[in-house]
C-alpha cells in the first residue's frame, strides 16, 4: 500500500471527520515528505510497520496518542511535539545524522523506544515532560542518548539489552539535571564510550539501580540525588567507581553514598566510604603541598577522625621504643623496674609512675641521646594523645 504524506497530512488536519479511533495504517509506504509540523488533531494517529525515504516532521503538532512502531525513516523531528497518551517507537529504525530531534515534547503517557529500536544517528530528548515511564530496554543507540534537563514521572528503563554508545565528546548517555520521580534502572544495559554515563545533578525520587557491569567508561556523577541505597552494585565496588571511574575529585557523590548507609544504620559502611573519599581528596583533590602533609598525618594517625583508635597504636608504639631505649642504653641507673617507669614517665603524657630513684648519666654520649630521645617521644606521645581525643570527638571529621 502506498500513501502520500500530503493525504496523510490532510487527514490529521481534518480529524473531525476521523473515526475516534483516528488514522490507522498498517504497511504502508509513504512517499513524499510527511509533515505533520503545527497539525493539531485530538485523534490517534498510527503508522505501524511504515516506511519512508524522507524524514518524519512532527514539530509543535499534537495528537491524542502517536504510534510509530516498526516505523523506517531517515529521522524524527518532533520539537515541542504534544501528545496526551503514549509516545510509541518501538521497533523503530532510524538513519544517522539527528535520528530523532524531540526537544521539549509533552507526553501524557510514557515514551517507548524499546524492543528493537534502533537509531544510527543521535537521539534528543532533552527538555521534555513525560508523565509515565521512558523505555529503552533493547533499543540501541550507535550515536549517543541525550536527555538533559528531562522531566519524568515514573522512571527511566535503560535496561535489559538497551546497549547505547557513541556520543561524540558527550558521554554516551546524558541525563544531567534530569528530574525522576520514580526509578532509573540500567540493570543489563551497556553504555560504552569514553564517558559512558553524565548522570550531573540528576535527582532521583526512589531507587537507583544501576550496575556497574554493563558501564564502560567513566562516569559523572556530581549533583547526583537519589532515596535510599543504590542497588545492584556492592560498597567495593561503589568505592572503586568513585576513586578510579570519575573524571575529578568531587565531595558530593561521597557524600551522598556515606548518607545513604548512614541512613540505613550501616556505620561500618559509611566510615569505609568516608575513609576511602579521604583517600581519594589526597591523591586526586585540590590540596596545597602542606595540606597534602598534613592529609598524610591525620589519615595514617587517625584515619582522618573515622580511626581514631589508630593514634593509640601509635602511642603504644612510642612508649615501646621509650621502654626499649631506656633497657638498652646503660646510661639509666636504676632497678629494671624502675627503668621500665622511668620510660613511662617520660613519655606518657598525664600517667606519672614513681621513678624517682633513676639517674641519667648526661656526662656519656649515650646518655645524652636517650635524654634528648626521650624528649622526643614525649612530644610524639602527647601528640598522638591529643589526635585520640580529636578523633573520638569529631574534630578532625570537621576540619577534615
Amino acid at each position: 500500500m502506498e500513501i502520500t504524506g500530503d493525504e496523510i497530512r490532510k487527514r490529521m488536519v481534518d480529524h473531525e471527520s476521523l473515526d475516534p479511533s483516528g488514522l490507522v495504517l498498517t504497511g504502508a509506504t509513504i512517499t513524499g515528505q510527511l509533515d505533520l509540523s503545527d497539525v493539531v488533531a485530538k485523534k490517534p494517529l498510527v503508522l505501524r510497520d511504515c516506511t519512508t525515504a524522507r524524514p518524519v516532521l512532527l514539530s509543535r503538532a499534537q495528537f491524542s496518542l502517536l504510534d510509530l512502531r516498526g516505523l523506517v525513516a531517515p529521522s524524527v523531528e518532533a520539537r515541542g511535539l504534544a501528545v496526551d497518551h503514549h509516545l510509541r517507537l518501538s521497533g523503530a529504525r532510524l538513519g544517522a545524522g539527528e535520528s530523532v530531534d524531540a526537544l521539549h515534547m509533552r507526553i501524557g503517557g510514557s515514551v517507548y523506544l524499546d524492543e528493537g529500536f534502533h537509531a544510527e544517528g543521535a537521539v534528543t530528548l532533552s527538555g521534555s515532560r513525560i508523565a509515565g515511564v521512558l523505555m529503552c530496554g533493547g533499543g540501541r543507540f550507535e550515536a549517543g542518548l541525550t536527555l538533559v534537563d528531562l522531566q519524568v514521572g515514573d522512571g527511566i528503563f535503560l535496561n535489559e539489552g538497551c546497549d547505547v554508545s557513541g556520543g561524540g565528546r558527550h558521554a554516551a548517555v546524558r541525563l544531567r539535571g534530569t528530574r525522576i520521580d520514580g526509578q532509573i534502572i540500567l540493570r543489563q544495559g551497556r553504555f560504552s564510550s569514553g564517558v559512558a554515563l553524565d548522570l550531573r545533578h540528576v535527582r532521583v525520587g526512589k531507587d537507583l539501580l544501576m550496575p556497574f557491569a554493563g558501564i564502560d567508561g567513566d562516569v559523572q556523577l556530581e549533583g547526583l540525588t537519589y532515596e535510599g541505597l543504590p542497588r545492584d552494585a556492592t560498597v567495593d565496588e561503589w568505592l572503586s567507581l568513585l576513586s578510579t571511574r570519575t573524571l575529578r575529585y568531587s565531595a558530593q557523590p561521597w557524600a551522598q553514598l556515606a548518607q545513604a548507609h548512614q541512613a540505613a544504620g550501616h556505620e561500618r559502611d559509611v566510615r569505609r566510604i568516608r575513609v576511602a573519599q579521604q583517600r581519594d581528596l589526597r591523591r586526586r583533590g585540590q590540596l596545597s603541598r602542606w595540606g597534602r602533609v598534613w592529609h598524610l598525618v591525620r589519615g595514617v594517625t587517625v584515619g582522618h577522625g573515622y580511626r581514631p583508635g589508630l593514634a593509640l597504636v601509635w602511642l603504644a608504639g612510642v612508649l615501646t621504643v621509650s621502654v626499649g631505649l631506656v633497657l638498652t642504653s646503660g646510661a639509666v641507673r636504676c632497678s629494671v623496674v624502675e627503668q621500665v617507669g622511668y620510660a613511662l614517665n617520660v613519655a606518657t603524657p598525664l600517667v606519672k609512675v614513681d621513678a624517682a630513684r633513676c639517674t641519667v648519666d648526661t656526662a656519656a654520649p649515650t646518655g645524652q641521646f636517650v635524654l634528648g630521645a626521650t624528649w622526643l617521644l614525649q612530644i610524639l606521645a602527647w601528640a598522638f594523645a591529643t589526635l585520640f581525643v580529636a578523633g573520638f570527638t569529631g574534630l578532625v571529621r570537621r576540619n577534615a
